[in-house]
């Protein structure tokens, strides 16, 4: 039976993109694939759950709530878990199905994609995360897969953001769907090494990015953090 590590669950408001504002129930997922030095999300702690027993979980929020986000983390590390869990809330409840995820696993993007409805989509420049590795082939892939639902591309941007990361993500979505919503967040600074782009380089990203899409390009920080909530 699969089971799945999940270190909370809460309803609150979304506070990034163009959902902003939105009450949402979030299951957060433990555990990530990258390690981001901007990175918001580090729990120490979590439940395991199989498929039954999360949905009880869920069931017990009853209807207060606008979406379903799976979040972490990296949701999709537990993907196989994800595609029996979603497929049963979909039999369940009409509420759609919010997936927040790095956009690095395309492979298990394709096993979920089915029962999601919305897919926001991280973009991990290297110049902003400190990860050095190559991410673009899998972020290609993984765009290509996620464009067949309701896709939101996000970069988090910090004053080490290049324009060659912004290239490279211009590239990838406008090889995809002219509909997406993009959307340029500026960092939350968490420590002395992370800090906050001006805003003469977040007009520029946006200016090359203009393109990209048929909609605005979105710059919207972190609703939540501004809040004071989860």
């Amino acid at each position: 039976m699969e089971t799945a590590k999940v270190s909370e669950m809460f309803i609150s408001y979304q506070g990034e993109g163009p959902f902003a504002g939105s009450r949402q129930l979030f299951v957060r997922f433990y555990g990530c694939n990258r390690a981001c030095i901007y990175c918001d999300t580090l729990p120490e702690s979590y439940e395991t759950f199989t498929k039954d027993g999360l949905m009880r979980k869920v069931l017990g929020f009853k209807d207060a709530y606008n979406e379903l986000v799976v979040t972490g983390g990296e949701p999709l590390l537990f993907a196989d878990f994800l595609r029996q869990f979603l497929a049963c809330f979909k039999s369940f409840s009409e509420k759609a199905v919010y997936l927040e995820t790095n956009g690095t696993l395309p492979g298990e993007l394709s096993k979920v994609i089915d029962h999601v409805d919305i897919v926001a989509m991280d973009f991990k420049f290297p110049s902003s995360s400190g990860d050095t590795d190559d991410i673009w082939d899998a972020h290609e892939k993984f765009a290509e897969t996620a464009a067949q639902k309701e896709l939101i591309a996000k970069a988090v941007i910090t004053d080490r953001t290049t324009m060659d990361d912004v290239k490279h993500m211009a590239r990838i979505i406008r090889g995809i769907k002219k509909d997406l919503n993009v959307v340029l967040q500026p960092v939350t600074p968490m420590n002395a090494m992370i800090r906050e782009p001006d805003g003469e380089t977040l007009s520029g990203f946006a200016e090359y990015l203009k393109n990209t899409t048929e909609k605005d390009i979105m710059i919207l920080g972190q609703l939540h953090r501004c809040l004071g909530i989860r």
